[in-house]
């Protein structure tokens, strides 16, 4: 066997075997059922309740959606005047983990469930939170400083809730002809 055939063998192997699903000390990547359950218990206390439970229900997986199609190094719009290109940067979905396991924690340090607890303690567990993770507005975007601040801005930056805001279909974030900007939005 020639060292040159040998050599390329050698660079084509890491094409053939399957080191994609080999994960042995990589992060987790996405929110586990008890994650998931937790979020769906945290969201009346921190979305309006004005949009049902179904709504709530439906925001929350939204969001379970977001953070499973969240992709590391993806080029983010630049704003005007920035010349820098930024990129997204790694998942989240760790760091959620760890501080909603230190939210449901902190629950049953007060007592018991999240449910369980009054809107007083549940507010005051979140304001510690968000204190703790440095969280002082509301993100344009999910930035991944908290879950629950993450959960908050998917949900009020987004068209809906800017539809419910002003009761009428305005479709911020939906692509549509300039001819209908000009026209009042209609009623909901």
């Amino acid at each position: 066997m020639k060292r040159r055939t040998l050599i390329q063998w050698i660079a084509a192997l890491p094409a053939v075997l399957p080191f994609s699903r080999l994960r042995v000390f990589a992060q987790p990547r996405e929110l586990t059922r008890e994650a998931i359950a937790l979020l769906h218990e945290i969201a009346p206390t921190v979305l309006p309740a004005s949009i049902g439970a179904a709504q709530l229900r439906t925001e929350v997986d939204k969001f379970v959606a977001w953070t499973r199609g969240y992709r590391e190094g993806v080029a983010l719009a630049h704003g005007y005047g920035h010349p820098r290109l930024q990129r997204s940067g790694a998942s989240p979905v760790p760091a959620y983990l760890a501080q909603l396991s230190s939210l449901e924690a902190a629950a049953r340090a007060r007592g018991g469930r999240w449910s369980a607890l009054d809107l007083d303690a549940r507010r005051a567990l979140l304001d510690a939170a968000f204190t703790n993770a440095g969280v002082r507005n509301l993100p344009q975007r999910p930035l991944g400083q908290h879950v629950i601040a993450d959960l908050m801005a998917h949900y009020f930056r987004s068209s809906e809730a800017n539809d419910l805001c002003y009761h009428a279909a305005i479709n911020r974030e939906v692509c549509r002809p300039i001819q209908i900007t000009t026209k009042r939005p209609a009623s909901l």
